[in-house]
């Protein structure tokens, strides 16, 4: 394994045109992968670090020795940030694919490196193969069952920063009903993340606890010494984003809505600040990609300014002077201070706006983390754990009790039926889930999304998004090949659960000319 995390970084170190350090975090967990029997790990380090290198250095292994796995599954937790991974893993290793809901790359998890939601993850394991949903939906075809959960039981399954997932009440529930179906059967599992509370790594442990070890950062290490020596100012403020940014320097604004985004950035641009992009979820991946692009141009510009949204809290290789973030849940701040001094600076300014609606989050876990912040923030370093983990802990809970607490159990029995019974076939399942949506109103995952069809492309929206682009004559909606003629509000809910579900085909369409500057605003 050692040798190929060699050469992994070595190719890194031609990309990126800087010499890619050994961590030795990093190697312990390969050495400890080799010695264990049934892993279930744990791998704790800041942002910055560079934990993706352990998926890219597995995926490599496996060409060479496939006897402990045949691929390796990395799943992330927003399809927002597949892009640049997926991006990095092609330059570094040749080869790398994605599988979403929208994507046409792949039907199974077959490829060395599959790069994944945890939304189209599950969805697979349980036999709903995402390809497929609406052919199996009309019964025409069972849509590799089986076989696309096979794909996933022989694999390394790598979860990236699953907090995200945890601390979603509707997709808890069925997350650990899924990772307790992993561990049963022996699949081997890798954490990787940066703010995982002590209370959800104690409900991880309650899955595997023989197998499960926990690796962290230890104070030798030389990422640790190089960032403990860099300086940041961070303060909890009121007040305008556009008031605290520095226009001879680096700088990222991120909000925590689409329209909040837009707003600022509309500002920005009649401040007249140079160098200013705008980048948020309802754009297509190519003006994604395009954006991401320029920043990496940029990124030894001497100013600029992109105003975003928590698409850049994981994974996303930017770095900034000056950050600007609306007020949000604990680990969620930490990610996002991920996004400053993360390269050679020696200084980074952080600066919490705390005057901010509840919407997306909890307003309970914001108003926890404005106390902790209030009484901790002088001796926060973003990058030692030691500093900022008892404020994780605190927000997002210190037990397994705190946090196994509001868990969607509605969809468990369901969920474990189609994990564990050969004779319950996909058509089953989708029919059970189906049937409990409509008798409990409760969705299935996340909150359900409408695909819609841009230039060739897909993007992601909300049903109350696409309820307002359809009064404005923003959409077109074709169902069986015929053009809906009127919508009710609710009918775009049942919309989107159709369009889950597979049930009908329906395609959704934008009929203005998209804005390559704002995306779908």
């Amino acid at each position: 394994m050692i040798p190929s995390y060699g050469k992994v970084l070595k190719r890194l170190s031609e990309i990126k045109k800087v010499e890619i350090e050994r961590r030795p975090l990093t190697e312990k967990v390969f050495r400890e992968f080799e010695e264990t029997e049934h892993p279930f790990f744990i791998v704790r380090a800041p942002t910055g670090y560079g934990k993706t290198v352990i998926s890219f250095t597995f995926a490599y292994h496996s060409l060479k020795d496939a006897s402990r796995y045949d691929r390796v599954i990395h799943v992330l937790p927003m399809r927002s940030i597949i892009e640049d991974i997926d991006k990095t893993a092609k330059e570094v290793l040749g080869f790398s694919r994605t599988k979403m809901m929208g994507s046409s790359e792949e039907f199974m998890h077959l490829f060395p490196l599959n790069i994944t939601t945890v939304d189209t993850f599950i969805w697979d394991i349980i036999k709903l193969n995402t390809k497929k949903l609406s052919a199996i939906r009309r019964r025409r075809e069972y849509g590799y069952d089986y076989l696309t959960q096979a794909s996933i039981l022989t694999s390394l399954i790598i979860f990236d920063e699953a907090h995200f997932v945890l601390d979603n009440p509707r997709m808890k529930g069925v997350f650990l009903e899924v990772l307790k179906f992993l561990s049963r059967n022996r699949v081997p599992v890798i954490f990787l993340t940066a703010t995982l509370s002590r209370g959800y790594i104690e409900l991880l442990k309650r899955y595997d606890a023989v197998s499960v070890k926990t690796f962290d950062v230890q104070k030798e290490d030389p990422f640790y010494r190089r960032e403990s020596e860099k300086s940041f100012d961070l303060r909890l403020v009121p007040g305008e984003h556009i008031d605290y940014v520095d226009e001879g320097s680096r700088n990222i604004i991120i909000a925590n809505t689409v329209s909040r985004a837009v707003e600022v950035y509309r500002k920005a641009k009649e401040k007249g600040l140079q160098n200013t992009l705008l980048l948020h979820g309802r754009m297509t991946p190519t003006h994604k990609k395009k954006i991401l692009e320029t920043l990496r141009f940029w990124k030894n510009e001497k100013e600029f300014l992109l105003v975003t949204t928590q698409v850049v809290e994981a994974g996303v290789d930017i770095s900034s002077d000056n950050l600007i973030t609306d007020l949000a849940p604990a680990n969620s701040l930490i990610q996002r201070f991920g996004r400053v001094a993360r390269y050679s600076e020696k200084f980074g300014n952080i600066i919490i706006v705390r005057d901010v609606e509840d919407w997306p989050y909890e307003r309970t876990l914001l108003m926890k983390t404005e106390r902790v912040l209030t009484e901790q923030l002088e001796d926060l370093h973003p990058r030692l754990p030691e500093t900022y983990q008892e404020i994780i802990d605190e927000v997002h809970g210190k037990t397994r009790i705190e946090a196994e607490k509001g868990s969607n159990l509605a969809y468990k029995k369901i969920v474990r039926k189609a994990l564990e019974d050969p004779a319950y076939r996909s058509d089953s399942v989708i029919k059970g889930i189906e049937r409990k949506i409509r008798d409990t109103s409760q969705t299935f995952l996340r909150d359900l999304m409408i695909p819609l069809e841009v230039e060739g492309e897909v993007v992601l929206l909300s049903p109350s998004k696409a309820y307002e682009l359809w009064t404005q004559d923003g959409i077109t909606v074709l169902q069986e090949d015929e053009e809906l003629e009127s919508m009710e509000r609710w009918n775009v809910d049942k919309l989107a659960i159709d369009i889950a579900l597979g049930k009908k085909k329906i395609v959704v369409k934008y009929k203005k000319e998209y804005d390559h500057e704002m995306g779908i605003t």
